[in-house]
């Protein structure tokens, strides 16, 4: 696998073909990393700065180069084997330039969740008020038409860390690729490719199909919570409140969400759009404590079923392994190695909630 590297928004300025080892994270709903070590020659050491840009051959297609790292943090090492070496570590690209801003202005989002995180995206990254702090070059993609609803207020949130919260949310992936001299904001949904549906040919990993390598499960009862109720503003028995979850008797497991943070703005927001946005609130706080199983697994990745061929990151698939487990995770991130010892491509499965 060839690593170029980019001069920015300006295309490829060189090609590194040979390195000692490269780990590469993707993340659907998260952040990107990698760590690359090569051999600290003088073109290395010159072209391999931080700021630069990085991107895999595999991941340049004919729209432009997707997947694409930063490079910011630079350690020169010597060993008397290997002599110097230079090792590199950095973000991708959509979290290096989506954390450098936060939601500057008080933005209550009411309606698609789609649109919602678009308009985020425009008035502090594309069209900001505040002229200091557009990114030049950044566009949205075309819109997918998703359908999922939102009420929510926010304020001084990270851009990067609030769209990991809100995909995970929504079962949302998110990226930024450059194309034409342009970044391009999008996001997508991964397909679902398990024996409930019949749209495409399901993906199991298993050992009847010599394909799942190992696998861990684990079972997390932890501090479980399924119900609360959320203080907003105000005070003593004039403070708003709202509340959330529907189990009843000993299967439910309350607690109570500080959401004073939530404006209604001297009331010019109607009383059921605040009670929505307490709600919301609430939810993602709740879902911090969910009751979950997990399953992690080592697939081989030139065995039955190929990534990016038959899925991809973000996708729904079937895994069954020899203790009769099964379980239709999402796929949510995927670490890609290579080392002396060879190439892995270990993905990890999302959490679901077990039913109660």
């Amino acid at each position: 696998m060839d690593i170029y590297v980019l001069n920015g928004l300006n295309g490829i300025v060189d090609v590194i073909s040979s390195y000692q080892s490269v780990i590469w994270t993707k993340q659907y709903f998260g952040q990107d990393d990698f760590q690359l070590i090569v051999n600290a020659s003088t073109l290395n050491v010159d072209i391999l700065k931080p700021g630069a840009y990085l991107v895999r051959d595999c991941d340049i297609t004919s729209d432009g180069y997707h997947n694409v790292m930063v490079i910011q943090n630079y350690q020169l090492d010597f060993d008397t084997e290997k002599g110097w070496m230079l090792t590199l570590t950095g973000k991708g690209l959509k979290n290096f330039i989506l954390s450098k801003r936060i939601v500057w202005s008080q933005t209550n989002l009411t309606g698609y969740a789609e649109a919602g995180i678009r308009q985020v995206i425009t008035e502090n990254i594309i069209s900001p008020s505040v002229n200091a702090r557009a990114v030049s070059n950044f566009i949205l993609d075309t819109p997918q038409g998703f359908t999922e609803t939102i009420d929510v207020q926010l304020f001084g949130e990270n851009i990067a860390e609030w769209m990991e919260s809100i995909c995970t949310t929504y079962n949302y992936g998110w990226d930024v690729y450059i194309s034409s001299g342009k970044y391009v904001f999008k996001l997508y949904k991964g397909v679902d490719r398990t024996y409930d549906q019949s749209s495409v040919i399901p993906v199991v990993f298993s050992p009847e199909f010599d394909n799942l390598l190992s696998s861990s499960y684990k079972y997390e009862m932890g501090n479980y919570k399924n119900a609360a109720l959320i203080g907003g503003e105000g005070e003593g028995t004039s403070q708003r409140t709202a509340s959330i979850g529907t189990a009843t008797g000993l299967n439910r497991n309350e607690d109570y969400i500080d959401g004073s943070s939530v404006s209604s703005n001297g009331e010019i927001i109607t009383v059921e759009t605040y009670t929505k946005m307490l709600q919301e609130y609430g939810q993602t706080q709740l879902d911090q404590t969910a009751y979950t199983q997990s399953f992690s697994g080592n697939i081989d990745s030139e065995g039955l079923f190929k990534l990016n061929q038959d899925y991809f990151l973000g996708d729904i698939v079937q895994i069954e392994n020899e203790k009769g487990i099964k379980a239709t995770p999402r796929i949510v991130e995927i670490i890609y190695a290579i080392d002396e010892s060879g190439t892995s491509v270990v993905p990890t499965f999302s959490k679901w909630e077990v039913n109660n």
